[in-house]
């Protein structure tokens, strides 16, 4: 794709949205058809959708003011501003043969076919020209496997991750050695693992996986990524920051690798350097899905007004989404406000209601209310996500055997995670235990490792007493000592200017 004799790398949606567009001119395109042809889904928010235009419009090069390409239409969506022709190298193209044209398209596969956006109405008036070349080749039956399964896991959704796992099996089954079913696979196995019921197998194939596509392609910036991805899932923050490094040091328009990076420097406290990253990827043109929530969380930490409007963004870009709707719960909790942290985890649908980052916070909300026997119930069925709670409510209750022999179990392994949340947990069952010295130990580990949600460590059913203990008192103005530190310097950093604006 060119424009003014320049190569144009538009993101997939953006791409996927221009050729709706063209397919559709001069008729408007609305919010179903977008959502349906674009994303692949029932419903995308119109937020969504003008946010997509509006880098697209970027990429054009095309003011939407005075728009030459893309006009906006009211009540009707967006249709092409300028007249389309296509140039063909066959006469004819069958209806099944147009379908599988705008897949290879989609797939950003080689075609042989250009797609030509010709001058507008006032032909005198400077135009880029927009072309897609492609074989018309039938995919291979991986690659139709592969692309399914990608489909599966833009859906982001419990059910659909299992799924795109299964295709990419079956895939692999056919050609063990396919790179782009390897590579997803990995990043499928991650994302069953962090954000629905994976296990430590998954965790462990999805490293293996990563390292030798990077073994094979180690300029790839795809499969560092998913490395980085595979290691943060285990707790190895100090590991995955470097792969993350390296992804968009490779490819600088890796959006996700910048995100990625950034909540990982959010764990490690360096809040400047996480929303410098942020803005980065946020300029790069192809913004990661939790982008809005982490600008949320970071601006949380720092009490800054933005966080609300950036928590709104969050939830109408991606509206029942276990990760953003998790991290909104937690937000309420840390505020104190249990209602509605059980409202927002009650927006889940489906199978995701059983996600178990929702069934554990679910279990925490259960504890502040004094419901312990739904608050067990809830962490047994969160599975290796409530464990370690289920250890702490086991203290708070008397099961000093259970909570001792969990937490033994735990420390063992404690020298193996950099993620300062898994030393939190382990305070809290020790807190819950009596043993108040180790509790308060393992929170300044975890200060030390990045730990700078203070909020959390005063609201938790099981840190309260420690925390208003002299020592707790002492961790809490340390914390916020490192707090106002980060606060002034990105106050102060006038590149962050657009996210303070929202």
């Amino acid at each position: 794709m060119r424009r003014d004799g320049i190569a144009l790398k538009l993101p997939d949606l953006s791409f996927d949205a221009l050729i709706t567009l063209i397919e559709a001119a001069p008729a408007p395109v609305g919010a179903a058809q977008f959502a349906d042809t674009v994303w692949r889904t029932q419903h995308v928010s119109d937020e969504t959708i003008a946010q997509r235009i509006t880098l697209l419009r970027k990429s054009l090069g095309d003011d939407p003011k005075d728009p030459i390409y893309i006009r906006t239409v009211r009540g009707a969506g967006y249709a092409m501003s300028c007249s389309v022709e296509r140039a063909d190298d066959a006469a004819q193209i069958s209806a099944n043969q147009k379908l599988r044209l705008l897949g290879l398209i989609a797939a950003s596969l080689v075609l042989a076919v250009s797609l030509l956006l010709v001058l507008p109405f006032d032909s005198t008036a400077p135009a880029p020209i927009l072309e897609r070349k492609a074989h018309l080749q039938p995919l291979s039956d991986v690659a139709i496997l592969v692309q399914r399964a990608r489909a599966q896991l833009r859906l982001h959704q419990s059910q659909e991750t299992d799924r795109a796992i299964d295709l990419l099996n079956a895939a692999l089954a056919q050609d063990p050695d396919d790179f782009d079913a390897r590579l997803s696979l990995s990043f499928a196995l991650t994302t069953r693992s962090t954000k629905f019921a994976g296990t430590e197998a998954d965790e462990r194939r999805s490293e293996a996986i990563a390292r030798a596509l990077i073994a094979e392609q180690p300029s790839n910036s795809n499969a560092w990524s998913a490395l980085g991805y595979a290691l943060d899932a285990q707790g190895r923050a100090t590991e995955s920051l470097p792969a993350y490094q390296t992804a968009y040091q490779l490819d600088p328009g890796n959006a996700g690798a910048l995100s990625s990076a950034a909540y990982t420097l959010m764990l490690q406290g360096n809040l400047y350097q996480a929303l410098d990253l942020e803005v980065r990827a946020r300029q790069s043109g192809n913004t990661s899905r939790y982008s809005e929530i982490q600008i949320a969380s970071l601006m949380e930490l720092i009490d800054h007004p933005a966080a609300e409007t950036w928590r709104a963004k969050a939830l109408s870009l991606n509206p029942g989404q276990v990760v953003v709707l998790s991290e909104l719960a937690r937000s309420h909790l840390r505020r104190g406000d249990w209602r509605a942290a059980l409202a927002v985890l009650e927006q889940a649908e489906g199978q995701d209601q059983l996600a178990p980052s929702i069934l554990q916070i679910r279990g925490r909300i259960a504890v502040v209310t004094g419901d312990v026997g739904e608050a067990r119930a809830f962490f047994e069925r969160a599975g290796e996500k409530g464990v370690l709670d289920l250890a702490a409510l086991n203290a708070m209750l008397g099961d000093v055997t259970a909570a001792e022999t969990a937490l033994r179990h735990k420390l063992a392994h404690l020298d193996n995670s950099t993620w300062p949340g898994f030393r939190i947990h382990l305070a809290e069952i020790s807190a819950m235990l009596g043993q108040r010295d180790q509790a308060i130990a393992l929170v300044k580990q975890a200060i030390n490792l990045g730990w700078r949600d203070v909020q959390w460590l005063k609201r938790s059913p099981f840190l309260g007493s420690a925390m208003q203990s002299a020592e707790g008192r002492q961790i809490e103005a340390r914390i916020q000592r490192e707090l106002e530190a980060q606060r002034r310097l990105i106050l102060a950093a006038a590149e962050l200017a657009p996210i303070f604006d929202g």
